[in-house]
């Protein structure tokens, strides 16, 4: 896409404690639209899983590696999950987001989503300080004390429980990227990876892109 940002380099600073997948993406103007039985037939069969589904156990761990109680900090896919098996709607937002979210609910893994327009520079992923936060997506400021987050020039911006404004797709946004929030010892992170990015271009019609490779 001629004039659009470069994909920015991921750097993980824990690699001990915090794997990461990478996907980047152009969107086609408007993206398609997510069919409203696919949301339906994928949230009913959600709520015949067991309580919780086995495929949050890698995100719990990742959790508590940080020292984080992720039963009072939940991983995104998780809440969205409960939200679902409380029958409350699939929250439909924009084609790009809900895709995602429909991913990640899926493949009970977190995801972060974020315009590439809206990051400065690498983005580093790291524990947090007592000083790092911001303000969430319609939650008001977030607190990331010891948790995994990502930060780049402009400061912190996403963790795997809720993204920020400063970075949040909209519908002006033409180039983004997922990074997947992984336990390092999750046997299936690069297959979701992969898996990921072609559920997500059959959902929004985008084109998938090479992002530099994470050191």
């Amino acid at each position: 896409m001629p004039g659009a940002a470069s994909i920015p380099t991921l750097i993980n600073r824990v690699e001990g404690q915090l794997l990461l997948g990478f996907n980047a993406f152009d969107l086609p103007t408007p993206p398609d639209r997510i069919p409203p039985e696919e949301i339906q037939s994928l949230c009913a069969r959600m709520r015949e899983l067991p309580a919780p589904p086995p495929g949050f156990t890698f995100s719990r761990r990742l959790y508590r590696g940080f020292g984080v109680d992720p039963t009072r900090y939940r991983p995104s896919s998780e809440a969205l999950w409960r939200r679902t098996r409380n029958n409350l709607p699939f929250p439909e937002i924009l084609p790009a987001v809900d895709a995602t979210n429909l991913i990640s609910l899926e493949f009970q893994v977190p995801f972060g989503l974020y315009d590439v327009e809206r990051i400065r520079g690498d983005i580093l992923a790291g524990a947090g300080t007592a000083e790092d936060g911001y303000e969430g997506i319609g939650r008001g400021w977030i607190s990331l004390a010891g948790k995994p987050m990502l930060r780049d020039d402009s400061g912190p911006f996403g963790n795997p429980s809720a993204d920020s404004a400063r970075t949040r797709v909209t519908g002006n946004t033409h180039r983004l990227i997922h990074v997947i929030f992984f336990h390092p010892d999750d046997p299936l992170a690069e297959e979701l990876t992969h898996r990921a990015l072609h559920r997500f271009v059959a959902l929004t019609g985008a084109v998938p892109l090479d992002p530099p490779a994470p050191t």
